[in-house]
C-alpha cells in the first residue's frame, strides 16, 4: 500500500509540473479565456445543441454559473443560444464559426505541445505510456470507451 501512495504522489507531482509548465493549457496568444470558459467552449463546440443543464453536468458545475459562463461566451461572439425546437422553455447553445475557429485552434497548439512533450520518447515507449493512462483513467469513466476509440 506504502508503494501506491508513493506513486500516487509522484504521478501527482509530475502532473502538476505539467500543468504548471502549461502543458494542455491553451497557448499565450489564443488564451482569451479562462480555463473554466474555454472548457466550456469545448463541451459547446463538441456536443452543439446541449441545453444548460446537460452542459453544466458535462463541466461538474451548476446550471445558474453555466449560465452566467455562456453570457461571457456570447459577448464574445463565440456561442449562440437558440430556442428548442421542441421546448419553448428551453434553450440549445451552439458554437458560432468563431467560436469554433478557437476551437480548432487552441487544439491545434495543444496537439503540438503534446507532441512535443512525446518526442523524447521512442514509438514503444509512447504506446506504453498511452496504454497505462488508458487503462487508468478508464475505471473512473468506465461508461466511456478508451480516448481514440468508439462506442458501439
Amino acid at each position: 500500500m506504502e508503494d501506491l501512495l508513493n506513486d500516487a504522489e509522484v504521478l501527482y507531482q509530475l502532473l502538476t509540473r505539467l500543468r504548471r509548465v502549461g502543458v494542455g493549457a491553451a497557448p499565450p496568444e489564443l488564451a482569451q479565456l479562462s480555463p473554466p470558459l474555454m472548457l466550456l467552449l469545448e463541451q459547446v463546440t463538441e456536443n452543439p445543441g446541449r441545453s444548460i443543464v446537460d452542459l453544466a453536468q458535462r463541466v461538474g458545475r451548476r446550471a445558474p454559473t453555466v449560465s452566467i459562463e455562456l453570457r461571457h461566451l456570447e459577448e464574445a461572439g463565440l456561442v449562440a443560444r437558440r430556442p428548442h425546437p421542441g421546448d419553448r422553455r428551453a434553450l440549445q447553445v451552439f458554437p458560432t464559426s468563431k467560436g469554433k475557429n478557437l476551437y480548432q485552434k487552441v487544439q491545434a497548439a495543444r496537439r503540438e505541445t503534446f507532441a512535443r512533450l512525446l518526442s523524447g520518447l521512442s514509438s514503444e515507449e509512447r504506446r506504453t505510456l498511452i496504454e497505462l493512462l488508458q487503462k487508468a483513467v478508464v475505471r473512473f469513466d468506465p461508461g466511456n470507451p478508451p480516448v481514440g476509440e468508439e462506442k458501439p
